[in-house]
């Protein structure tokens, strides 16, 4: 069995309406031919032949541009977006398909940490998402899937709720790190990581792609437990259906929110 997909997301503290960040956003993809563009767009409904420069174009001289997607239809399949201009919502994330081959899954959380170098994410998730019973049966399948929930962290979620979890590798900085105490994170039962832009990084194991979920699942559910005093990460609720995992804000993010 294999992961079902990979998914990096993060709220960037940075602005892509500047031609740096966004050059460099642009360059992390080029520089690497097994993940290089093949298309790009402006919506999800149409895309065209990637183009480095009518991407700058648009975005930087022209100004018409709210969001940049990017996709890749190669045997490293993915699509993803960021928005152009920084706001409290600002969300970047891809996806890519499960037929990545194995050998290059380092490359995908090589580019995650490329991509948060620059964007600096007040909060970030990149996670292998492991095929899950839908709905649950089991009390196993059910952290499972509260797991995979909190790896997707997008904003109809996040932004009323505030940090839903950790997953496979996870990143704090800005005002989100400075809702834990720092000896608390580094601490933690987990791989942590101080990094050089002023965020820290925390892998739920050592070697998370010679894991199986059932490690990973029992690693993530550790980390969780150790958390909670912080009450940071978003309370869960689960329907009785076994399909439904719902999130509120716990106490560190309501004062966030009257801030």
């Amino acid at each position: 069995m294999k992961p079902n997909y990979f998914s990096i997301a993060m709220y960037p503290t940075v602005s892509f309406n500047q031609e740096e960040i966004l050059g460099r956003i642009l360059d992390v993809f080029e520089s690497n031919e097994k993940v290089a563009p093949t298309h790009w767009s402006n919506c999800e409904t149409v895309r065209v032949e990637y183009n480095r420069e009518e991407i700058i174009e648009k975005v930087i001289s022209e100004r018409r541009v709210s969001e940049v997607h990017l996709y890749r239809d190669k045997s490293v399949n993915y699509r993803g977006s960021f928005e152009v201009n920084l706001s409290h919502g600002s969300f970047l994330e891809f996806e890519f398909h499960k037929s990545i081959p194995q050998k290059l899954w380092p490359d995908f959380f090589e580019l995650s940490d490329q991509i948060a170098e620059i964007v600096k994410p007040s909060y970030g998730v990149a996670h292998m998402f492991w095929p899950v019973s839908y709905p649950w049966n089991t009390e196993r399948e059910r952290l499972h899937k509260w797991m995979n929930m909190c790896s997707q962290p997008v904003p109809v979620r996040f932004l009323p709720n505030g940090p839903l979890g950790v997953g496979t590798r996870t990143y704090f900085s800005s005002h989100v790190l400075d809702m834990f105490d720092k000896e608390l994170l580094l601490n933690s039962p987990a791989v942590v990581s101080e990094l050089n832009w002023g965020g820290m990084c925390i892998d739920l194991l050592k070697n998370p792609l010679e894991a199986d979920i059932d490690t990973l699942l029992d690693s993530w559910l550790h980390v969780m437990k150790y958390l909670e005093p912080a009450q940071v990460m978003a309370i869960p609720s689960f329907g009785d259906n076994g399909r439904g995992v719902f999130f509120s804000p716990n106490v560190a993010w309501k004062d966030h929110l009257k801030s």
